[in-house]
């Protein structure tokens, strides 16, 4: 199969995935949500669950999607000047619900420097980067552990970094995370199952979009640390 018709095949899977995924979600929503039945906390505990799955499926197809289009070049950005807290405002606002969903204690710590700085960007991708690295933080992050996003200034800079105590990663595993589908065993004993990694791939393809690199530290059992630079303006 063709570069192109491989293209047209993904984008056609998921528009046809799209609707009925899209559906199931809101029906479970729905069924939780609104009293018109009396479920057992058995049933809810399940339901729950379906809805979880179900968000992480349509999360999964448009990672899967827009990995397509950054390598048939056919990603569109949308750059404009962001100030940095507004931002970091946003991004915790994204992910507030899920960390004290998971009971994971969840921070964003921003330097007093970068006050008033902003950056020129693609602010709904960068957004898409951090959902995406503090989502997999917290969902392998134990009860009442900590996940913190910090901005620092370096010199005409701004550092990102996504820390946390969970994602237990094997230092000769680090090269290969990266990889849209690499399998890496989880750390976590209650975890005993290997994840897909294809949401750090599209991290990698945005950031490198915008003219620089994911990085990534880890020390098994105590705390990996995935960060990046973007020019201050």
């Amino acid at each position: 199969m063709s570069k192109h018709k491989n293209d047209e095949f993904i984008s056609i899977i998921w528009h046809e995935l799209r609707t009925p995924m899209t559906s199931i979600r809101w029906y479970i929503s729905m069924i939780l949500e609104w009293d018109m039945w009396d479920i057992t906390p058995e049933a809810r505990k399940a339901l729950n669950h379906c809805y979880d799955s179900s968000v992480r499926l349509i999360n999964l197809v448009n990672d899967v999607l827009a990995i397509s289009k950054i390598e048939s070049g056919k990603m569109e950005y949308y750059k404009r000047e962001i100030d940095i807290t507004s931002l970091m405002k946003l991004v915790y606002n994204d992910v507030f619900l899920e960390a004290e969903h998971k009971k994971v204690n969840f921070e964003i710590e921003i330097d007093k420097n970068l006050k008033d700085k902003f950056i020129y960007i693609d602010s709904d991708k960068l957004r898409q980067v951090f959902i995406n690295l503090i989502n997999n933080a917290i969902k392998f992050t134990d009860i009442w552990w900590k996940v913190i996003v910090k901005a620092s200034k370096i010199k005409s800079k701004v550092k990102f970094e996504v820390i946390d105590d969970g994602i237990w990663i094997d230092e000769s595993k680090l090269e290969i995370i990266f990889e849209k589908f690499s399998q890496i065993e989880s750390s976590l004993q209650r975890q005993n199952t290997s994840w897909l990694w294809i949401w750090l791939a599209l991290c990698k393809s945005f950031i490198k979009d915008f003219w620089s690199k994911i990085n990534v530290k880890s020390e098994v059992w105590k705390w990996s640390n995935f960060n990046f630079e973007i020019d201050l303006i």
